[in-house]
């Protein structure tokens, strides 16, 4: 297969080939954030954003000097992989281009995007616009920050990179220049999909399935669009982010824009990350709410742990990662017997990290994302029933959320995330349509279930103004 197998690769200036491309470090760009960046940059410009404060590692890519997509929805996990691999020899020499400055962080350039939830179109691509079955794309410009430090490298065919090297320091002396102030974001409350019928009838319709013995869990999503007060417009989206990752630091903050609609958020939930030889992935499932104070933290943290019924659910997602990283040749190390408790603000959950042994080489990690998604935390067990429960009871279609987002280097070592506690943000409309699911097994009450995706939903809307923790969404 060659490197047509997905769309010919394309910058923003034309089409483009792994061999033409040239990389280069800014050797002393303007002092600009990368956030600030990420705000500067043309809204309609491939965006691409990645923080992690408790790790102390943040990311943003602007333009596209190569992209790809698949050209089969069902394979685009496997077409992934062997687009990486196969460019990345004529990549690699990119990364020797420029100083590796910084450790624990992306040498050189890397490939960063997403996948869609499901192998199938959705219902309602409009909504979607741009973002299709997958989409990986190497920035024109790449800040990496960490260990306190900021690199800006400019990735373009050789007979681009001047014009490109001198866009990119245009664009951060101006982000440098015009560092965009906090700027107010009220929600008004939902527009639109906040029907508590509707989604109490589909686990209703998921009870019956399962005493069927159709499968045993399914997640179903709920789906509710609010506007914004005003017209903040392009400034949503950096904002959003900047107080996504203040309120959420041990979370992955994430960004990707397709044309001018951005997905966004705080993402608890690793799907895999690869490096140095290693492989790890953690099981998130089972959840409970925080309490008031430390002790009701504790009681209700004992009780999940204690229960039936969030064991259950946790532990099938514990044994399909165990299976399929296995599947997938991860050497895996022993994990422990009994989960431990991740505390998030507004929810708790059971976390087991499972980790492993495996060569790092491009294009491995896309493999194994293939191989884990979709996991039960976020579709259901066995997944190819749930899936078809998914496609008949969800009224509009998932689009990226829940699926893969997240970015590898040309050696083989990166990172993907769920896009889960996210939202699509529209800033011509200055609306933002918000996703939570909820895990269906046997012993569920609907109306908790209801009450959970609630709390999943206000990820967002609590870090806006004047709306309350765990509000908009509560009925």
């Amino acid at each position: 297969m060659s490197l047509a197998a997905g769309e010919a690769p394309v910058d923003t200036q034309g089409r483009a080939a792994p061999r033409d491309l040239r990389c280069q470090e800014l050797p002393a760009p303007p002092g600009a954030d990368p956030l600030a960046a990420f705000a500067a940059a043309p809204p309609s410009r491939r965006r691409f954003c990645w923080m992690q404060p408790e790790r102390g590692l943040a990311l943003v890519g602007i333009g596209a000097a190569l992209q790809w997509r698949p050209a089969s929805r069902e394979q685009r996990f496997g077409t992934a992989a062997h687009f990486v691999s196969e460019a990345a020899p004529h990549l690699r020499g990119l990364a020797e281009q420029v100083d590796p400055g910084l450790s624990a962080a992306p040498a050189g350039p890397i490939l960063c995007g997403g996948f869609a939830f499901d192998s199938e179109p959705d219902g309602n691509p409009s909504r979607w616009g741009g973002f299709g079955a997958g989409l990986l794309v190497v920035p024109e410009l790449l800040g990496i920050a960490a260990a306190g430090k900021v690199r800006w490298l400019v990735t373009a065919p050789a007979n681009l990179l001047a014009e490109a090297s001198h866009r990119a320091v245009q664009l951060l002396r101006s982000a440098a220049a015009t560092v965009p102030a906090p700027y107010p974001l009220v929600l008004l409350g939902p527009t639109s999909g906040a029907d508590d019928a509707g989604y109490l009838a589909t686990i209703d319709a998921a009870l019956d399935q399962i005493r069927a013995g159709a499968f045993g869990k399914v997640v179903p999503a709920r789906q509710v669009t609010a506007r914004f007060a005003g017209s903040p417009g392009g400034a949503a989206a950096p904002e959003l982010l900047r107080r996504l990752a203040i309120r959420y630091p041990t979370a992955t903050t994430f960004a990707m824009s397709c044309g001018d609609q951005t997905l966004l958020g705080a993402t608890p939930e690793l799907l895999i990350r690869t490096g140095n030889g290693f492989a790890e992935a953690d099981a998130l499932a089972g959840s409970c709410p925080r309490g008031d104070d430390p002790a009701e933290d504790a009681a209700l943290a004992r009780a999940m742990l204690a229960s039936r019924k969030e064991r259950h659910e946790h532990d099938t997602v514990v044994e399909h990662l165990r299976d399929a990283m296995t599947g997938a040749g991860v050497v895996l190390d022993p994990y422990p017997a009994e989960p431990h408790v991740r505390a998030l603000p507004a929810i708790q959950h059971l976390c087991t990290p499972v980790r492993g042994r495996l060569p790092t080489a491009p294009g491995a990690i896309l493999e194994l994302a293939g191989a884990l998604h979709p996991t039960p935390a976020v579709a259901g067990r066995p997944v190819a029933p749930a899936l078809e429960f998914l496609r008949r009871h969800e009224p509009a279609g998932r689009g990226w959320f829940a699926g893969p987002v997240g970015w590898t280097d040309l050696a083989g070592n990166g990172e993907f995330c769920m896009a889960l506690r996210s939202g699509l943000l529209d800033p011509e409309s200055n609306e933002i349509s918000l996703f939570a699911g909820s895990g269906v097994v046997e012993e569920s009450d609907p109306t908790a279930e209801l009450r959970e995706t609630a709390s999943k939903l206000d990820a967002v809307p609590a870090v806006t103004d004047d709306t309350p923790f765990g509000g908009i969404f509560q009925q």
